[in-house]
């Protein structure tokens, strides 16, 4: 990702206020001159967008005058989740080709797809795709709501995912960025 970066300096942004359709429908427009596309659908009015730089400021500008209530500048310059990484896929396959990967006990949900998988084929495709397709965030914690799990445990450095499955779905989302919020999650939940 840091040779696209070098290659393609991009800008990822979040769009909070706006429809999906209309974030859809203003990246297909912009996207004639420049790239920009939705990166993630965080939720039903939280987008993030990437691609160059310019079109992205574009982008922002025409967000505003729409009426978006914040945009966030994540402080990044890798255009992610958008056609730019797809140079990089290949790099992807031939790594992941070098790990074996056995059938999952457990489905695996892919963010691209929405599908819950068994297959490793798929599963390693699913991996390669989602470099350059947007991830479908909101409808993937709709789909581990359907099959009636109600918590989720966020591994990683901060508690984002977290935060936005509160706005999504009916499911307890503990994060782990810190290990005393989990250790008191768990309290609160045996007490």
């Amino acid at each position: 990702m840091h040779t696209i970066t070098k290659k393609y300096p991009g800008s990822t942004q979040v769009i909070i206020g706006l429809e999906k359709e209309i974030i859809k429908n203003l990246c297909f427009k912009l996207s004639k001159r420049g790239v920009v596309s939705p990166a993630a659908f965080n939720s039903k009015n939280q987008i993030l967008i990437s691609g160059d730089k310019n079109t992205v400021e574009k982008m922002i500008f025409l967000c505003k005058k729409l009426g978006a209530k914040k945009i966030i500048n994540l402080n990044i310059n890798t255009p992610v989740h958008c056609i730019f990484m797809k140079e990089i896929s290949k790099k992807m396959f031939l790594a992941l080709e070098k790990i074996t990967f056995h059938p999952p006990i457990f489905p695996i949900i892919n963010n691209v797809d929405v599908k819950c998988e068994f297959c490793s084929k798929k599963i390693k495709d699913a991996l390669i795709r989602q470099l350059y397709n947007p991830v479908r965030w909101d409808e993937t914690i709709n789909v581990i709501v359907s099959y009636n799990i109600h918590s989720i445990i966020e591994v990683g450095p901060s508690k984002v995912l977290s935060n936005l499955n509160k706005k999504i779905g009916n499911i307890l989302s503990i994060s782990l960025y810190k290990n005393k919020n989990f250790l008191l999650n768990i309290g609160e939940k045996n007490e």
